[in-house]
């Protein structure tokens, strides 16, 4: 506010000194609405009018002339001098095209009425001579006479943009606002209600008001823009992710952005902060003031949490070109521009740890999946079926294409091997047709027990009924393994320490089971058919035998004698080989049949050994039972079979003769008898006790000691004791002899009622 400073001058001299000293004030003002009304104050005081009104137009951010879709271009940017409902018309109104105000917003000339009254007059007397009144600087058009007097009707006001209630006006003084292109950029509008208030002079001075209001205004608008530009500028500069730190030729830090200034925090916290600061900031900086050129270097720094941080840093130096307005610019200059040095440089650090960091891991995903995809080839062309779990319940990781033939189905990853089952009507059963228990399926021993298996058999039903024998293997992996593996499937965390994960492999048997299954007819009808010669060969032998001995027919010599015995054992043992043949035929066909009654273990047992005492004189028996009787539920012919196999391989496998001992024994918890017979003969080998039970698996060592024998014995007491609910193991050391154990179920209280 001026607050009426300038009152009336006694000279022209002291008017213009005053509107300098106005001039100054006013290229200091940038708020522009209070610069418009400093502006239509200091009009007031300068020419003593009783209103003023200043007019803008609109412009863009370049300083062009907007031009509006609809209404007048000029609006009411400030007035002093009025009313308040006089201010609120003047806003209304519309400016800048009709009436008084044409010759100044389109015409860009100044408009003087000196005297209204006095105007009238002229223009009465043109009117009655037919003539009209000059036109000059001093005077304008009949609408200019009537809207200065008031004396138009209010539909010409309203026509020429002048509503009722404008303020009655006898001197007007109006001159326009021109830019550095002399276009209208707005208008300063006084008024009097008193005649001759302004003059030619008071034109003048106004004209020179509007020319330092124009810079003013231009001045003001720059200053806007500047500070916008400033504003984005620095938001653009705080939104860098780098911190940009900029330095003096001193090292002092002018300015630096939120990342630098954090970082820099940072550093001073830790041990090695001043000497990380001087890496990546001062020395930097020192490096590309002296060369003048664009210095860039890698540093590794360890921050507060001894974490190895690595930093790209880049420092450009800050050149002064010498222009009069000693602009800074980058390393860049015309070259007619010669340099007077650099007078700062830019430091911009790049924390480029996390990228190369996720470039490592990319790299390294994309050698894994290669990896991977190699290893899918390489066992998607394998002919049986692979495919690796994980997870106590055998969660799918990775399987070949073999799986999905072997299981009928496709085996979505991340699936556990239950729900796969469930979900597409699967069973599993065993070599005997029963169902297995999950806890009985290779896979799952594997991942639950961390247990390797081999070779073990089972039979997967589809859903249609349909059934395929297969050979399974499964080889436990603890977690460091399985990472080792290369394998990167997208979803699947890796395992932790204590889940474990297996790779299993099933083995289509089908057309091993078809070639097993024709040797076993075959083996099942040569046997029928050996049955009959040899009965009549051992019959006949044994009746020479015994006629001879009772002084019948012609006598014998003594070898005649020792061949009779040769070939009545030699028949012997082929009955018991045709036997055993037999009743593996009956096993593998499912055709053999039990007969389950309580029989008393312990007399058994008594039965056996006694009849075998008689076989040898080199080993002693011995019975050790806690109780005088033992019921068990067995078909006591099998079981006779089973103990006469175990006893016979304890004396052949001793040849040294020695000790063999029964134990018979309980198990309450599982409510079975548990039966051990021991003896000190040579062992079984190490690496062949995982085979001992299989069909015609006979140990080296007893080959090499000349013991004969089938191989058959140990695989039939297996089926047998299991066709009873039973197990059987073993324990054997080389040299030092076996024990064999097997389970039997004992008769318990619920039987006995039945």
């Amino acid at each position: 506010m001026m607050n009426r400073q300038i009152s009336k001058f006694s000279s022209m001299a002291e008017r213009f000194a005053a509107l300098n000293r106005v001039g100054i004030a006013l290229m200091s003002e940038m708020d522009e609405k209070r610069l418009l009304h400093m502006i239509a104050e200091t009009a007031c005081d300068l020419t003593d009018a009783a209103f003023a009104a200043f007019t803008l137009r609109s412009v863009d951010e370049t300083g062009q002339p907007k031009i509006p879709v609809t209404g007048n271009p000029f609006y009411l940017a400030a007035v002093v001098g009025v009313t308040q409902d006089q201010e609120e018309l003047f806003r209304r109104m519309p400016l800048g095209g009709e009436g008084l105000l044409l010759p100044i917003f389109q015409q860009g000339i100044p408009v003087l009425v000196a005297d209204a009254l006095s105007f009238q007059h002229a223009h009465n007397t043109a009117q009655n001579n037919g003539s009209k009144p000059q036109e000059n600087e001093g005077t304008t058009t009949e609408e200019t006479f009537t809207f200065a007097h008031d004396l138009a009707p209010l539909e010409e006001l309203q026509a020429i943009g002048v509503p009722h209630g404008h303020p009655v006006i006898r001197s007007f003084l109006g001159v326009p606002v021109l830019d550095r292109a002399k276009h209208v950029r707005g208008g300063l509008l006084l008024g009097h209600d008193i005649p001759g208030r302004f003059t030619l002079d008071d034109k003048e001075l106004l004209v020179g008001l509007a020319a330092q209001a124009a810079v003013a205004l231009e001045n003001a608008r720059l200053y806007r823009m500047t500070q916008m530009r400033a504003q984005e500028l620095n938001t653009i500069f705080e939104s860098i992710a780098d911190g940009v730190t900029l330095v003096d030729r001193q090292g002092t830090i002018r300015r630096e952005n939120g990342p630098a200034r954090h970082l820099r925090e940072r550093f001073q916290e830790s041990v090695q902060g001043k000497q990380a600061i001087e890496d990546m900031l001062h020395g930097p900086a020192l490096c590309a003031l002296n060369s003048k050129i664009t210095q860039s270097s890698e540093v590794s720094v360890e921050d507060a949490y001894n974490e190895t941080r690595q930093y790209v840093i880049t420092a450009s130096p800050l050149i002064s070109p010498g222009t009069p307005s000693g602009a800074l610019e980058l390393e860049h200059v015309e070259s007619d521009q010669k340099p007077t040095g650099a007078e700062g440089a830019v430091v911009v650090w790049r924390d480029v740890t996390e990228a190369r960091r996720l470039l490592s891991e990319r790299r390294l995903h994309a050698e894994t999946e290669t990896r991977r995809a190699l290893l899918q080839l390489v066992l998607d062309e394998l002919p049986g079926s692979v495919y690796l779990v994980r997870g106590h319940d055998a969660r799918l990781v990775l399987a070949n294409k073999a799986a999905a033939t072997l299981w009928g189905a496709q085996w979505p990853i991340g699936l556990s091997m239950s729900d796969f089952l469930q979900q597409n009507s699967i069973r599993i059963f065993g070599n005997d047709g029963h169902e297995l228990t999950p806890d009985q399926r290779a896979t799952l021993r594997a991942v639950q027990n961390h247990e390797t298996v081999h070779h073990q058999q089972e039979v997967i039903r589809h859903a249609d009924g349909t059934a395929l024998p297969v050979l399974v293997n499964a080889v436990a992996l603890d977690a460091q393994v399985f990472n080792a593996l290369p394998i990167d499937i997208p979803g699947m965390q890796i395992p932790r320490e204590e889940e474990s994960a297996a790779i299993v492999v099933h083995q289509d048997v089908t057309a091993l089971k078809e070639a097993e299954r024709m040797k076993d007819d075959f083996i099942g009808i040569a046997a029928h058919e050996l049955r009959t010669p040899l009965a009549i060969l051992k019959g006949f032998s044994q009746m020479l035998i015994v006629q001879t001995a009772r002084g019948n027919g012609l006598e014998l010599a003594d070898w005649q004698t020792e061949a009779l015995q040769s070939i009545d054992l030699a028949t012997s043992r082929m009955v018991e080989l045709i036997d055993d043949l037999l009743d593996v035929t009956r096993l593998q066909a499912q055709h053999l049949e039990l007969y389950i009654e309580p029989n008393d273990i312990v007399a058994l047992a008594r039965r056996v050994l006694t009849r075998q005492q008689i076989t040898t004189k080199k080993h002693t028996f011995s019975l050790i039972a806690p109780f005088e009787y033992l019921v068990v539920q067995i078909d006591p012919r099998r079981i006779e079979q089973v103990f006469n196999n175990l006893i016979n391989n304890a004396i052949k496998y001793s040849p040294a003769g020695g000790p063999i001992i029964i134990t018979i024994g309980t198990d309450t918890t599982e409510q079975m008898a548990v039966i051990s017979i021991h003896d000190s003969g040579i062992g079984i080998p190490t690496h062949q006790q995982a085979h001992v039970f299989g069909r015609f698996v006979r140990a080296d060592n007893a080959r090499s000691n000349g013991i004969g024998g089938t191989g058959l014995g140990l695989y039939l007491c297996r089926e047998l004791v299991e066709h009873h609910a039973g197990h059987i193991w073993f324990e054997s050391t080389e040299g030092l002899g076996s024990t064999f154990f097997l389970t039997l179920p004992l008769l318990i209280e619920e039987d006995m009622d039945v």
